[in-house]
């Protein structure tokens, strides 16, 4: 009987030591070739002005110390609305928590504008023995204010809005435009376009706010009244750390910033 169980646990051992689970770190060695690093990052300033620079720390370390190189890429994007003057109308579109129009453009998309690599032994000059792993602290300075579909100010903003941002434009100047605005738009504007009174134009009807509507056009509004046009926002920047092994194995992190302007 002792024999027999001597044998029953025997033939457990054997199964249990054969049916092992591989750590998640072994399988991740024998699915990709290699092992993936582990990379952790910081910003210094999570919160930045447009136009200051952030410090990018990535540390990173990989079970075979094997890190070829180190990328650093963004993307940076808005979304705007727009403040248009007259010589005396101002409308603001921005509003950071109740926007009456938004428009988004993407200027840089995944650009890679750092990249830290073991050629020349330049990832060496990283390393921290003490911590046994790579420090790598960048500067971000691409965080600035960058003409994409649209300009930042001026005529030629205006052009480039889209149609139904313009709609809005329109829409938002028939509230608060007086009677001086008005008729440089439109010289020869008959009287029933206005309010009238004593024999005086003191304001602009509500037939005369459905013709500037129906009417204006971008560039009548350049050449008879705009003062200027400029936008007001929120710039996003979205950064990328990736890390790439010898054996191709990667680790990747993002990281977003934004900041009114």
């Amino acid at each position: 009987m002792k024999r027999y169980i001597m044998f029953l646990m025997a033939g457990l051992s054997l199964f249990s030591v054969s049916c092992k689970k591989n750590s998640s770190m072994d399988l991740l060695g024998k699915q990709s070739g290699g092992y993936n690093p582990q990379l952790s990052v910081s910003l210094s300033n999570k919160t930045p002005l447009v136009g200051e620079v952030t410090v990018v720390t990535a540390t990173t370390s990989q079970r075979k110390d094997k890190i070829a190189k180190v990328e650093f890429s963004h993307t940076l994007s808005e979304r705007f609305g727009v403040e248009l003057s007259l010589a005396n109308t101002v409308i603001k579109t921005w509003d950071a928590e109740k926007p009456i129009m938004v428009v988004r453009d993407t200027m840089v998309r995944d650009v890679v504008w750092k990249t830290i690599s073991s050629t020349n032994n330049e990832l060496d000059n990283y390393f921290v023995t003490l911590s046994n792993n790579y420090v790598v602290p960048v500067a971000y300075d691409r965080f600035i204010q960058t003409d994409g579909k649209y300009k930042f100010s001026g005529p030629e903003l205006l052009r480039q809005l889209p149609s139904e941002a313009f709609e809005i434009v329109k829409s938002q100047l028939t509230f608060v435009i007086g009677v001086a605005d008005y008729l440089k738009l439109f010289p020869t504007a008959p009287d029933a376009n206005f309010v009238i009174t004593g024999g005086v134009k003191t304001a602009v009807s509500a037939i005369g706010k459905t013709y500037l509507r129906d009417n204006l056009t971008r560039e009548l509004l350049i050449s008879n009244g705009l003062k200027e046009i400029k936008k007001h926002g929120a710039l996003t920047a979205l950064i990328i750390v990736k890390v790439t092994t010898v054996d191709a194995a990667q680790t990747t992190i993002s990281n977003s910033i934004e900041s009114i302007y």
